[in-house]
């Protein structure tokens, strides 16, 4: 371990640090140095939720760009072996999971990863995390860190890119960035017109969007779009090029959605070939009410606008349209029978009425532990708690508005 990891240890473990341990620390390393470890052990917790046990050299901002190692796991399986450039790299989270594949998938051993940013503070940070992960990984893998503006570079041929374009709004009248982040991929530092020049002749390429991106016709008429969620939350959109799709088993002018869980398992859903991109065909017949079962989609199925096309494949209706829940007559229908969406058996639906529910759930015995909410202004924390004490069964309370009226339904957990 290195004498500033070896800090971060130490730190970690007295933290808070006392006086003296920081004054040790900044006559040992200089002000900035030890200002950045420092900083580094105050996230720990944060850092290794992200990426996995390690001391890892991170700041406030770094670290909420960063990809969740989980969400890393998944694109290194889409890149394959080789040499993989990943470019706008930050503090390597993209990198630390493309190291780890050597690990899980033995045809990927001789994998040499290249990490680029600009940015020289996040350049040492990611060779340092980088350090890190061989040091604890028998591999033959190999990575190098390079200090570079990516838009100036030229790729060799038949490599695999994976780049993530800082999404920071532009004042392109000033040239400077802005308060927040944009969905607009020509206001990415590099554009994307400069990204898919980059790309060109590449064997396979990923592309790190925000999910509410849009892509001209020209770039998804090649490529494969996929939006990812960790634990029901949509992290980004992906772009597949080349034989990334090949690898993901996905087909160009296609959406897909995965869901991965905090393990790192991935479960996917996608229009088949022999289903069109969009249009009349996969629109769905609305419910007027709630029916024997409820189901909600997961997260990266509605960012993709899938919604309409799960609730085909599993027979199921929209209530209140594609943003709504989904309801069926599937008695007995789980998690298993339908995945990538929580699912909950109707045991009661009506009006949503405070005072009716109130009476509905003490008569079966019933505590509402989870509020789910569609298409209403209910608030989902004021309901749980006003319900909570009703009884012992812990269920879930879930509010939506079809065209005619709001309503209620509850399933047992």
């Amino acid at each position: 371990m290195k004498p500033t990891q070896q800090t971060i240890a130490e730190l970690i473990e007295s933290m808070p640090p006392s006086p003296k341990l920081v004054e040790r620390i900044r006559k040992q390393f200089g002000t900035q140095l030890a200002d950045e470890c420092l900083a580094a052990a105050n996230l720990q917790i944060k850092a290794r939720r992200k990426f996995g046990d390690g001391i890892w050299w991170v700041t406030e901002k770094s670290l909420q760009q960063a990809t969740p190692w989980q969400v890393a796991k998944l694109k290194a399986t889409w890149l394959g072996n080789g040499t993989i450039y990943d470019l706008c790299c930050g503090v390597g989270g993209d990198s630390i999971g493309f190291a780890r594949q050597t690990l899980d998938r033995p045809e990927n051993a001789q994998t040499n990863i290249v990490a680029v940013d600009v940015d020289p503070v996040l350049i040492r940070f990611a060779q340092a995390n980088l350090d890190w992960t061989f040091s604890q990984m028998q591999a033959t893998a190999t990575a190098s860190v390079v200090g570079a503006d990516v838009t100036q570079m030229t790729l060799p041929n038949r490599v695999s890119v994976h780049i993530d374009p800082d999404r920071r709004a532009m004042d392109r009248s000033k040239n400077r960035s802005v308060n927040g982040r944009s969905i607009r991929p020509e206001d990415y530092k590099p554009t994307l017109d400069q990204t898919m020049r980059l790309l060109e002749n590449t064997d396979a390429a990923l592309i790190k969007m925000a999910p509410a991106a849009a892509l001209p016709e020209s770039i998804v008429n090649v490529s494969h779009r996929s939006w990812i969620s960790l634990s029901g939350s949509v992290r980004e959109q992906t772009v597949l090029l080349g034989n990334a799709m090949e690898r993901a088993g996905q087909l160009a002018n296609r959406v897909s959605a995965v869901a991965v869980d905090f393990e790192g398992n991935a479960q996917s859903f996608s229009i088949g070939s022999d289903q069109p991109p969009s249009g009349p065909s996969l629109k769905t017949e609305p419910a007027s009410a709630p029916g024997q079962i409820m189901v909600d989609p997961d997260a990266a199925i509605r960012a993709a606008g899938l919604t309409e096309a799960f609730a085909q494949q599993y027979q199921l209706q929209t209530l209140g349209g594609p943003a709504g829940f989904l309801t069926g007559d599937g008695l007995g229908a789980s998690a298993k029978d339908i995945p990538m969406a929580i699912v909950g058996q109707v045991a009661y639906s009506g009006s949503c009425d405070n005072r009716k529910l109130r009476r509905e759930l003490r008569s079966r015995n019933y505590s509402v532990q989870r509020v789910k909410v569609r298409g209403t202004d209910h608030d989902p924390a004021t309901w749980s708690r006003q319900l909570r004490d009703c009884g012992e069964i812990p269920v879930t309370l879930w509010i939506g508005r079809t065209r005619k009226r709001v309503y209620a339904a509850i399933t047992e957990i």
